[in-house]
């Protein structure tokens, strides 16, 4: 009967030392845990050129024909180049759109007035490059340009795929437009 009642004293001991808690790798990797699920993303955008951008240029070809060419970024829109990986810690890149103004007037009237962004040349193709496409810059091409017809250079970037296409517009002293493609890389 000693024995029996050793045994269960024994026993009893042994269910009253086991508490339950948990052991220190236990806690601690419960604790990494836990504290990873209430950590938020953090993202960080960046955006190029960082600032609203605008370049302004005014050239006159003989006797008052004026080009006024506006390069500017758009606020609001941007093209994606490099989306987030999935960590702690995401980056995500965009290249601001461009669109730009060009006007081409004399002293007494003007002769063209139009926007040229990357918009309108996905509307009238099926390439893929204007799916990421922005207008880079537009300038006065002065060794071709008469008194007739302005020769206006556009460059367009698609920053997601490093490819460029360049044109140019052939405005006549009517107003008329011309546009060809002089150059592309893809």
């Amino acid at each position: 009967m000693k024995n029996i009642l050793f045994l269960i004293a024994i026993i009893c001991i042994a269910f009253i030392s086991c508490d339950g808690r948990k052991s220190k790798s236990m806690a601690l990797k419960e604790s990494i845990e836990e504290f990873n699920q209430n950590q938020s993303d953090i993202e960080t955008v960046i955006y190029y050129p960082k600032e609203y951008t605008e370049v302004v240029t005014d050239t006159i070809i003989s006797d008052g024909l004026k080009i006024h060419i506006k390069n500017y970024s758009l606020k609001n829109e941007a093209v994606l180049i490099s989306s987030p990986k999935k960590t702690l810690q995401e980056e995500a890149t965009y290249h601001r759109v461009f669109e730009s103004e060009i006007v081409v007037s004399t002293p007494s009237k003007i002769i063209f007035s139009g926007y040229i962004s990357a918009a309108q040349f996905k509307e009238k193709s099926y390439d893929p490059f204007w799916n990421h496409a922005t207008l880079q810059h537009a300038w006065v091409n002065q060794e071709l340009s008469t008194t007739h017809h302005v020769q206006v250079d556009v460059s367009f970037i698609n920053p997601k795929e490093n490819s460029y296409k360049l044109f140019r517009i052939s405005i006549g002293a009517d107003g008329q437009e011309q546009i060809n493609l002089i150059e592309e890389n893809s």
